[in-house]
């Protein structure tokens, strides 16, 4: 028998961002219970997760939002006869995110350092409201933001069931989770980790993928690529495997999909004068994992951070692209494990020493494991085939639109107030 629930999501940043994937990530749960036929409703503020070149009302004008300078009168996706209250202060923008209505408090900046008690006392009206009028059964929330923080703690004290999303780290003290009824992560290895710092109890379910945006066409794909030449996205594995690819392999080009942070980082490492391969390319950031996918042929992700899921690995085998990835965080388990023991992909060592701190390049026989397995999924075309035909078909059972929408309907649906968190 279907028993409707009544989802409230609190996030303090603009949940219709599209620049920030967790938040992406949790407003395409929030359609896909609002699909399944439960109530839905989120809560947000105009801050965006990182620097932007637009402001929030160019971004609410695109999305055809009219803004009244005003304070807005409260509102919730629940209609009433009650007198709306109006809190005073910033205004309040109503509109709808993937189908889900949005009510959004117009925070004056968008930095997060220098906080506003006034705003913070009006996002808490709102929340107020919103449990009075739309009476949610649970609230989702994610990061640990005082203003998130509160949010719980009032919603558990009036007995909804509270829900915490963790997608990075940093939450290693108990009181992250002291008005909490239950966790869910974004890997197994986030699990893990938690679980072993602070003795939490956690549901590991991977992140939604939508791969309208990642499905991208075969013919030109001619790159071994790179995204995000960053420090702790493995920059210098990957300048010393390029330098090898371009001294020994002139016939391998190499692409670098650089984001808004990091154009240039490639001219500033010391001793590597990419100018003298013209087969090493660079491309600005593009809107969609397909817009450089569609140019791969073979996917490099050296991160040497621990990656607490992975995307882009698990968005190349989507599209049967082989990924070679590093040994650290979740990365090795996004792809199944190596090829040699059935996995999508390759992963491979990176040295001990090499960090995001570090500054000092790998050497050639470190890197030498990388070089050689570029040089052999490029020659060979059988073992080719056999990589990618294998990294679509995990893809397919682990990150396929149906098996993820299930997983997160059935898990949020399942859960009621308490529940043991802490081993």
């Amino acid at each position: 028998m279907f028993i409707p629930v009544r989802f409230l999501l609190a996030n303090n940043h603009c949940v219709s961002d599209p620049t920030a994937g967790v938040t992406h990530s949790l407003r395409t749960i929030m359609r896909w219970l609002a699909e399944a036929g439960h109530a839905c409703h989120i809560l947000t503020t105009a801050r965006f997760e990182s620097p932007v070149t637009f402001t929030i009302e160019e971004h609410l004008g695109q999305l055809g939002v009219p803004l009244s300078r005003a304070p807005a009168k409260s509102g919730t996706a629940k209609q009433s006869s009650k007198r709306q209250r109006r809190p005073a202060g910033r205004p309040v923008v109503h509109y709808a995110a993937d189908g889900v209505p949005v009510t959004l408090l117009l925070t004056r900046h968008n930095d997060e350092s220098r906080p506003d008690r006034a705003e913070a006392a009006q996002f808490q009206e709102l929340l107020e409201q919103l449990l009075d009028e739309f009476a949610p059964d649970q609230l989702i929330a994610c990061n640990g933001h005082p203003m998130i923080q509160r949010a719980l703690a009032r919603a558990q004290k009036g007995g909804v069931t509270t829900v915490f999303a963790v997608r990075g780290f940093g939450y290693y003290e108990r009181r992250y989770f002291e008005h909490v009824d239950h966790v869910f992560t974004c890997s197994q290895y986030l699990t893990d980790l938690y679980r072993e710092k602070v003795g939490l109890i956690s549901t590991p379910i991977e992140p939604p993928i939508e791969w309208s945006n990642v499905i991208a066409p075969t013919e030109s794909r001619a790159f071994v690529t790179f995204v995000h030449p960053a420090p702790h996205k493995g920059l210098l594995v990957f300048a010393r495997l390029a330098d090898m690819l371009g001294s020994r392999r002139p016939d391998i080009p190499i692409l670098v999909i650089q984001s808004g942070q990091s154009g240039g980082s490639l001219n500033a490492i010391p001793g590597i004068d990419f100018s003298k391969y013209p087969q090493i390319m660079a491309a600005p950031p593009v809107p969609t994992p397909a817009d450089f996918l569609a140019l791969t042929r073979i996917l490099l992700v050296p991160s040497v951070w621990e990656e607490p899921f992975g995307r882009v690995a698990a968005e190349a085998m989507i599209n049967a692209i082989p990924a070679i990835v590093s040994n650290r965080g979740a990365l090795p388990q996004v792809i199944g494990g190596d090829f040699s023991a059935g996995g999508g992909g390759r992963v491979l060592p990176i040295p001990d020493w090499l960090t995001f701190k570090t500054f000092r390049l790998p050497s050639e026989e470190e890197v030498q494991p990388w070089f050689d397995a570029v040089c052999a999924l490029w020659d060979d075309p059988t073992l080719y085939q056999r990589v990618a035909t294998r990294a679509r078909q995990i893809a397919e059972e682990r990150y396929s639109e149906q098996v993820s929408r299930k997983q997160h309907v059935d898990y949020l649906t399942s859960l009621r107030p308490g529940g043991r968190l802490f081993m």
